[in-house]
């Protein structure tokens, strides 16, 4: 699995997670920039990535990440 496949799943689980079609993230996005991105939908995100990239996250590893870039260097990590 590659960085863009990986933004990719990100931004789809945002999309449905916080109903914004026309939502555009990057690597250096974090949930400040992202209207309703607040601490009830990151952990919907977290669990949504869980199931669908079958990993587990350790609390102190999500609280780390302060934007998608470290979060999927996060991921891409748990899928070695």
């Amino acid at each position: 699995m590659v960085r863009a496949q990986v933004l990719e799943i990100i931004r789809n689980n945002l999309v449905e997670i916080l109903d914004n079609d026309q939502l555009q993230v990057g690597e250096q996005t974090s949930a400040n920039e992202v209207e309703d991105w607040d601490s009830l939908n990151h952990v919907r995100l977290l669990i949504s990535l869980e199931a669908v990239l079958n990993i587990r996250f350790e609390p102190e590893e999500t609280a780390s990440a302060g934007n998608i870039g470290e979060l999927i260097d996060l991921i891409l990590t748990k899928r070695q």
